[in-house]
């Protein structure tokens, strides 16, 4: 299974809030700092393809179609044009129950927590992130975060919140429900078209 860390691509730019030419994220924006989207679009393409897309082949369609307009991606704007360039289907959810039965049902999914708000503290970000959720088994996801490390979960906001097995991270429903609350579209569905829906 391919993981991709974001943290490994300290020196790979990345240009974002492209609305803003002159912006810090624009001049100076790495994959580390805002490519958690395009290594989550690797990772699912690679998860339920015979195929490969490399980060630099993510990052040209971020910018050629504008999902790089803001900080970071907008995956309402790639996550279509990665479906339909890999042969997949693609709906977007809100309900936990349709994302465990895309993956129950050979799917994968990219995850979109939204981190802190009043009287929580984000679990896998303090901002925004993409994760990916790669399956669903005995009441657990298998998330692969593009930006875990040995130190992520281990603060004392997010110590016990999951399950990790070296780079691999496992949650329960409820930790996902309640880390993504504050976003819309919460889950972004990728199916092959010969699996069921």
């Amino acid at each position: 299974m391919l993981f991709v860390n974001q943290n490994d691509y300290p020196d790979m730019p990345y240009p974002t809030d492209a609305e803003h030419p002159d912006s810090e994220c624009m001049v100076n924006g790495t994959i580390q700092d805002a490519g958690c989207g395009l290594c989550s679009c690797c990772m699912m393409v690679d998860r339920l393809t015979m195929q490969t897309l490399t980060l630099e082949e993510c990052r040209q369609m971020s910018i050629d179609s504008g999902a790089n307009h803001e900080p970071g991606t907008d995956m309402v704007i790639l996550a279509p044009i990665v479906a339909k360039k890999y042969d997949l289907n693609l709906r977007t959810s809100n309900n936990v129950g349709e994302l465990i039965e895309c993956l129950q049902g050979g799917g994968c999914a990219i995850l979109n927590p939204g981190g802190d708000r009043e009287g929580y503290h984000g679990l896998f970000t303090n901002s925004g992130h993409y994760i990916v959720a790669a399956s669903y088994h005995h009441g657990e996801f298998l998330i692969l975060d593009p930006s875990w490390s040995e130190e992520k979960f281990q603060t004392p906001e997010r110590k016990g919140r999951v399950r990790e097995a070296g780079c691999l991270v496992y949650a329960t429903p409820e930790v996902i429900i309640e880390d993504t609350e504050n976003r819309r579209p919460r889950y972004f569905l990728f199916t092959r078209k010969s699996d069921k829906r």
